[in-house]
């Protein structure tokens, strides 16, 4: 039995995506020791691992929405107050490896400064140059050139503080890529190579796995109609504080004869929304998984986890973006037929309206959908994940025992 360090962004969207990986590790015999913040402790537990708390400040309290202009800054920066508060903690567990998210950069100093394999665990698209370039090629780029240079200045910031840290352990450390999506030895993407946008310029360290899309244990307290298309709009759990696009979700399908679920979050009232129509259910949290079993047309943000959730259900997409990342996933979902994709400065209520008659209106977009779901289904799962990691961890371990018999045989004899 080996230990796995996983240090994950303590976020709904990267954390739940691994947990069915680290259940089946754990199965499997190994000990996972699973770093986040106690809002997810009950989760991961559950899980079968163990549950350590970071107590940095900023991963206590995120405000990625606000801030995504400084995430290179904010990420490095939280690597080195994680490195001088935890590193010592870290050290204790005596990891055998370290399983990372790639927006969680200190796993890889971790990893380097410990001297143990590194598994990156990533929870959207994997990125390279040629994403970069594909991202580009279709619209996604800074809305402004302030918040063009609001980037570049924080970039340089985070290379500078990433230079002092270098000196601090004598560690390289990831790239300037590297500090806001990491990669690895090897690297496990929770979708499909279909899915997966200049897929064919990733070699065998990364792979694709699929999404799990396991039962929660969440039953949803709904009078469904039986006769009716059922849609359902999210924005997530970070990007949910729009109250006029939810005013404009009511304006637009308040005379539909579709049945609509509307989870708006915790950061707008309900109540401030004005009256429900007849059609509609609002909450601040519904069961997703539930929910999109019966869903016919889902608007959602973008987020990875709630797009292979929907499009793993074989149910097709409206994809309202929040954020560029949003906006590759939506662009990709549009590209291969599953979807319509409208730009956030473009919502309204006819808008939003046009977009889920697009889809209600054309077989193709569920048929495209269930292509993408079939991709997911052959993709392997958490057991073909677990699989990769298990025996890239052994190969390390041979590697190393093999350099040490080397060493030992060249040590010159003393006697």
């Amino acid at each position: 039995m080996a230990r796995a360090l996983f240090l994950s962004l303590p976020a709904a969207g990267h954390i739940n995506p691994s947990l069915s990986l680290v259940r089946e590790l754990a199965a499997r015999g190994e000990e996972v020791v699973y770093y986040a913040t106690d809002a997810f402790a009950d989760k991961i537990e559950r899980a079968r691992v163990r549950y350590c708390p970071y107590r940095n400040a900023f991963l206590l309290d995120m405000a990625l929405p606000e801030h995504t202009h400084e995430l290179s800054w904010l990420l490095m920066r939280t690597t080195a107050e994680l490195l001088a508060e935890h590193l010592e903690e870290f050290r204790s567990e005596r990891p055998d490896y370290v399983i990372t998210d790639s927006v969680a950069p200190w796993g890889q100093w971790v990893g380097e400064i410990l001297g143990v394999p590194v598994v990156t665990s990533v929870v959207t698209f994997a990125f390279n140059r040629h994403v970069v370039a594909y991202a580009a090629s279709r619209g996604v780029r800074p809305k402004s050139a302030r918040l063009f240079m609001s980037k570049v200045r924080n970039l340089v910031k985070a290379v500078r503080l990433r230079r002092e840290v270098r000196r601090r352990y004598s560690a390289s450390g990831p790239g300037i890529m590297g500090m806001v999506m990491g990669s690895s030895g090897l690297n496990i993407i929770y979708t499909s190579r279909h899915f997966q946008p200049s897929s064919e310029t990733f070699d065998d360290r990364f792979q694709f796995i699929g999404p799990s899309l396991g039962d929660r244990g969440e039953t949803p307290n709904f009078r469904w109609t039986h006769d009716k298309d059922v849609l359902y709009i999210s924005l997530g759990t970070l990007f949910n504080a729009d109250a006029s696009f939810y005013k404009n979700c009511l304006e637009a399908f308040r005379e539909a004869q579709i049945e609509v679920i509307l989870s708006v979050g915790s950061q707008v009232s309900i109540e401030s929304l004005g009256p429900a129509p007849a059609n509609f259910t609002v909450r601040t949290h519904v069961p997703q998984l539930e929910v999109l079993r019966r869903a016919t047309v889902f608007v959602t943000h973008g987020g990875m986890n709630s797009v292979c959730e929907g499009l793993g259900l074989g149910v097709p997409l409206v994809v309202v973006p929040q954020m560029s990342e949003q906006a590759i996933i939506g662009r990709r979902v549009e590209e291969l037929g599953a979807g319509v994709y409208l730009g956030k400065e473009g919502v309204t209520a006819k808008t939003l309206r046009d977009a889920v008659q697009t889809v209600l209106g054309d077989a193709r977009f569920r048929q495209r959908a269930g292509v993408i779901r079939e991709s997911f289904e052959s993709a392997g799962g958490v057991g073909r994940g677990a699989e990769a990691i298990l025996s890239f961890i052994q190969k390390k371990r041979s590697l190393s025992e093999t350099a040490r018999g080397a060493r030992h045989q060249l040590a010159p004899d003393r006697d």
